[in-house]
């Protein structure tokens, strides 16, 4: 498909991205090279781009999808040294893709963005942010603003554990400087996070405290190593890499079904629980310790980690599992409501992310003076998770139900990625300033979704993250990536409002 690159006047819009982890960086490097577009801005938090792999460098962190589903599709990655990637291998990938395209120049580090708002009269984005290492507040204009935040970056910590003394951190905040070699160590959680971090420091602490709430279900990970030769043949026989690829992901393609409530689709879910039963079994000789491991709801509802070293860690002698709820706290000792109580030298909290918490208060102003925040409420209400109505020339990426339990979200990404380009390159074809998607195509998708979803597992009686406070699905896409890619694949005007540029209008060049 051809795209139109510039307005008639040979400019280009303004575009402002929030965040440079991987969908940042996607929107980046698709604007260079899709609609040769370099009159934007990226703006991140921290001091280097990758997002949750920036952040999360707790031991044994890794991508719980295989590596070779883990990259962009533009920029395919031969040398993954195993299945499911590592922390450190995914994040230098990253770094490379942006060194590549020349990303880095055009991210403001440590730079934090603190309301974005809608200028009806100018048909812009004002983007306000500041200098974290000087405090200086700046403003620019945007005439488009990516929205790439992404869901796992607020950590949830539960202000019960704010009574503990000790040394205390979030995952995603880990505490590299403390030395938790023959320590007393607490580790509380049960997700995917912590089923990485045990495994990882069991063998170099005196004792681990495991607190699970809920357990997991835990099919194997087979981490094997990919051999020079393979490597080799990847990168001088690509189409054997293709083939790879694809083969993998439609075989996670497949098993969307199995997140289905149709009778039909009851038994590859069945097949699925089995399995992870058996991998139970085998990993775990005690009877006792394996029920408190046993989850008691529906597979699927919550999300499946893959691993093959969780359950033996969690069998050592040294390592006692608690399904007690914890108490309350004094000093470094918890107390447990059954009676019993654990002194620990340090606190390690596995405790995920505030997911529901997409827009916070008053940072996006959309049209009409309206706070997103305060207009979603807990119920988001978008187009595809891309857009709405309230917010024109506004791209979320890895918005609202856009999340997946199934494949890599990098498909995900580069899909809505793709139609922002669309998007754009329809707005310089047809000299429009602003483009909004209409309320009946917002409505429209919310309807089918809320439909679909009540057909999934994710919408039972089992509370998890995926759902808000009233029970309703807002953080995964209800289909298949492929179902989600049709839809997508071309832009639809017809479900949009455009308003065209005043005369004489000067852009960026």
């Amino acid at each position: 498909m051809g795209y139109t690159k510039t307005y008639k006047d040979g400019t280009t819009p303004t575009v402002a991205i929030i965040g440079a982890g991987f969908s940042g960086l996607c929107a980046a490097i698709r604007l260079q090279t899709q609609l040769s577009l370099y009159t934007y801005q990226v703006f991140e938090l921290e001091p280097d781009l990758g997002g949750t792999w920036w952040s999360n460098t707790y031991p044994n962190a890794a991508c719980d999808v295989r590596s070779v589903t883990y990259s962009f599709s533009f920029e395919p990655n031969y040398d993954w040294s195993q299945r499911y990637a590592g922390q450190a291998e995914i994040w230098a990938y990253m770094r490379r893709c942006a060194q590549k395209h020349n990303i880095y120049e055009k991210i403001k580090f440590r730079t934090e963005v603190t309301a974005v708002k809608w200028e009806q009269d100018r048909q812009k984005w004002t983007v306000n942010y500041m200098n974290l290492a000087t405090g200086e507040q700046s403003t620019m204009e945007a005439d488009i603003v990516f929205a790439g935040t992404g869901p796992l970056r607020i950590p949830q910590v539960p202000k019960q554990f704010e009574a503990f003394e000790g040394p205390k951190w979030h995952t995603a905040q880990w505490n590299h400087s403390y030395d938790i070699t023959g320590k007393r160590i607490a580790v509380v959680g049960s997700g995917a996070s912590a089923i990485q971090v045990v495994p990882g420091i069991v063998d170099k602490v005196k004792s681990l405290e495991f607190y699970q709430r809920t357990p997991t279900y835990i099919i194997p990970r087979n981490n094997a190593s990919y051999s020079s030769l393979t490597k080799f043949l990847f990168r001088y026989l690509p189409f054997l890499y293709k083939i790879n690829h694809k083969l993998i992901y439609w075989s996670s393609e497949f098993t969307i079904n199995a997140f289905s409530n149709k009778f039909v689709h009851k038994v590859p879910r069945l097949a699925a629980t089995f399995f992870a039963w058996m991998h139970r079994f085998i990993q775990i000789r005690s009877k006792r310790l394996r029920e408190k491991l046993t989850p008691k709801y529906e597979m699927g509802c919550r999300r499946i980690v893959v691993s093959s070293d969780y359950f033996p860690a969690l069998a050592k002698k040294h390592v006692n599992v608690h399904t007690e709820a914890i108490e309350s706290i004094k000093g470094n000792t918890l107390f447990l409501r059954d009676g019993s109580s654990q002194e620990v030298d340090a606190l390690v909290l596995a405790t995920g992310f505030k997911v529901q918490d997409m827009v916070p208060p008053k940072f996006v102003t959309g049209k009409g003076g309206v706070d997103l925040q305060a207009c979603w409420g807990k119920n988001p209400n978008t187009y595809y998770g891309i857009t709405c109505p309230q917010t024109p020339n506004l791209f979320f990426l890895l918005g609202p139900n856009t999340g997946l339990g199934h494949n890599s979200v990098l498909f995900m990404i580069e899909t809505q990625v793709d139609y922002a380009i669309k998007a754009i390159s329809y707005m310089m074809a047809n000299n429009l300033s602003a483009l909004e998607v209409t309320p009946n195509a917002c409505k429209d998708f919310m309807t089918e979704l809320d439909a679909k979803m009540k057909e999934k597992v994710w919408s039972s009686a089992c509370h998890s993250w995926y759902q808000n406070d009233e029970g309703r699905v807002t953080a995964l896409w209800w289909g298949s990536v492929s179902q989600y890619w049709r839809r997508l694949n071309r832009f639809h005007p017809e479900r949009f409002v455009g308003t065209q540029r005043p005369e004489g209008l000067s852009q960026a060049v």
